[in-house]
């Protein structure tokens, strides 16, 4: 791995953690709702399944347990992690319309399926029913406002599509 590659990916997992610590909505079971999704979606977007998967796992990671989540560590790192590695491969050949919001949706599956079973052992399957829809809207508003954005940087800043080709060598 590049100086590059490794800051690259230091500075999205930055990103993911501070879009997850700084606005926090807490939830009826006891979680949060955060923008570190649309960081995520970004990240994987932008740079690859790897750096879109190590941003996801140690940003998401590490903010539960920075914010007195330390139940859902592990979880966050598994599922964000997972939800940015998928992400990044569906979207790294050519970016599509198609493409983009069957990754969203993807990895919004990934985010409501992965914490529903965390919370149906943490919490029984009543609380787990709850988050449902608030973890919907996160997977789903979080990738669409990170397929966005990397929208919008690379028609500002071109060269950006650089940097997630590399990831395929």
């Amino acid at each position: 791995m590049s100086t590059r590659r490794l800051t690259l990916t230091a500075l999205m997992a930055a990103l993911v953690f501070v879009l997850t610590v700084v606005v926090r909505l807490p939830t009826a079971a006891g979680g949060y709702l955060h923008f570190g999704d649309a960081a995520i979606a970004f990240s994987a977007v932008a740079f690859g399944p790897w750096v879109g998967a190590v941003a996801g796992a140690l940003g998401t990671g590490l903010a539960d347990l920075y914010g007195g989540y330390p139940q859902f560590a592990a979880i966050s790192f598994l599922v964000h992690g997972l939800q940015g590695w998928l992400m990044g491969w569906l979207m790294q050949r050519r970016l599509t319309p198609a493409k983009a919001i069957l990754a969203v949706i993807a990895g919004g599956a990934i985010v409501v399926v992965g914490y529903f079973l965390a919370e149906v052992i943490f919490y029984g399957a009543a609380a787990a029913l709850s988050e449902v829809l608030p973890n919907t809207l996160q997977g789903l508003v979080g990738g669409a406002l990170g397929v966005s954005l990397y929208l919008a940087v690379k028609r500002a800043y071109p060269p950006i599509t650089r940097y997630r080709e590399q990831e395929r060598r």
